[in-house]
């Protein structure tokens, strides 16, 4: 099948998509990414065999600032349109494969045109995910990006869809429940798990992070006050009298908006001896950091976009056989009670936090029974190969096949 994958972003750095994409491969499909490169690159690049990379015509600058006036002035659909379209003529497309509700109508609109099925796959909760950027909600940007109109423009946009893929049951049944029009057996749950052979081919490097000294508490990803980066600072604050030689390693860039308030607390005389932050480090160092931490961490603030699936990193962190601590969002909870391969606090509660991760400190059997478990849930249920048949079975309907 001639499959063409609809990415609003750059292919090689969005780990779910190029999992995805593998998973289809390995399947027999000849794939077309129609995606926005970084940096200068030709039209088109083979990436490998049955896989090649198409550059769309603009730059991401270009289209942020397009997408920001698309509840304005449609200029957004309109060339996402007539690209895809172009796309998928050129490549003779059997399915698209649109990532994102904001790629929905155009992709849905080329679909109907050209008679080919569309799935969506929904990275995540969009509407409740951008009335939380602060990109969008601050004035007077909030009066022409107007995130509002998502929430009433989502189940227009689901209709589009011949299937849906989804992070989590619990995702799938909110949309269930929000609109019962939609037939459950259209939605499929894939979550962010990880290629455990490819994470595992990379070396482990001991010299990375000097840890001797150090009980490393680790987190790797978006640094903002929606993913509990707050609550963190101020529960490593109260635990230190305790466990004087904690350390909290950050990597991952923080939000532009947010960049002076956290330098700021990075740079406290109480903390600024207790806290390392790298704005970025390529996912092969992932292992080595990951390696010398005792504990990994994604304190996330309770909303409907957390709500909606677990992160690419719950799912790595536990492959590498470490004990997670996580905020009570429902789809890590239900990761911890499953595979007891950690605790859960609640979120936005920094006293809580620094409890539960004085507990797993204190307890070195339990950090390690604990990092165990989730490296043995990663081995025989959440990784990709397992997983990966939900998005076959996507493409395996009768009606998809008649594309």
């Amino acid at each position: 099948m001639r499959t063409g994958i609809i990415l609003d972003g750059n292919f090689m750095t969005d780990q779910r998509v190029i999992n995805e994409v593998n998973i289809l491969e390995e399947a027999g499909h000849r794939i077309f990414v129609l995606n926005i490169p970084s940096g200068i690159t030709p039209p088109v690049i083979d990436y490998s065999k049955n896989i090649s990379l198409v550059k769309i015509p603009f730059s991401k600058k270009i289209d942020n600032y397009l997408f920001a006036l698309e509840n304005l002035l449609p200029f957004y659909e309109l060339l996402w349109y007539r690209e895809i379209r172009n796309f998928a003529k050129k490549y003779k497309i059997e399915v698209l494969h649109a990532h994102d509700l904001y790629l929905a109508k155009a992709a849905g609109r080329v679909a109907k045109d050209l008679k080919i099925p569309l799935i969506l796959d929904l990275h995540e909760n969009y509407p409740a995910a951008i009335n939380e950027y602060r990109w969008a909600i601050r004035f007077p940007a909030r009066l022409i990006v107007r995130p509002g109109k998502w929430r009433k423009k989502e189940k227009k946009y689901l209709s589009f869809a011949d299937r849906i893929i989804v992070l989590s049951r619990s995702f799938r049944d909110s949309l269930i429940s929000k609109y019962p029009e939609i037939d459950p057996g259209k939605i499929f749950v894939y979550p962010n798990v990880p290629d455990i052979r490819k994470l595992l081919s990379f070396e482990i490097h001991k010299e990375i992070f000097p840890s001797e000294d150090k009980e490393i508490i680790f987190y790797f990803g978006v640094i903002s006050k929606r993913r509990g980066i707050h609550t963190a600072i101020q529960a490593l604050e109260a635990v230190l009298p305790v466990h004087p030689r904690l350390h909290l390693l950050l990597i991952g860039p923080v939000d532009k908006a947010e960049r002076d308030e956290f330098r700021k607390l990075f740079l406290k005389d109480n903390l600024k001896d207790h806290v390392t932050y790298y704005s970025w480090k390529d996912i092969d160092e992932f292992p080595s950091f990951v390696d010398c931490s005792q504990v990994c961490i994604s304190p996330l603030l309770k909303n409907p976009q957390h709500e909606s699936g677990v992160a690419n990193k719950i799912f790595q962190y536990m492959l590498f056989g470490k004990p997670l601590l996580v905020s009570d969002c429902t789809p890590q909870l239900e990761i911890i009670n499953k595979t007891g391969c950690g605790l859960a606090f609640k979120n936005g509660d920094p006293a809580d936090m620094a409890l539960k991760l004085s507990e797993l400190l204190s307890d070195p059997a339990a950090l390690i029974s604990m990092g165990q478990n989730g490296r043995k849930a990663i081995i025989e249920e959440y990784n990709t190969e397992i997983q990966g048949a939900e998005i076959l079975k996507a493409y395996a309907n009768q009606e998809i096949n008649k594309g």
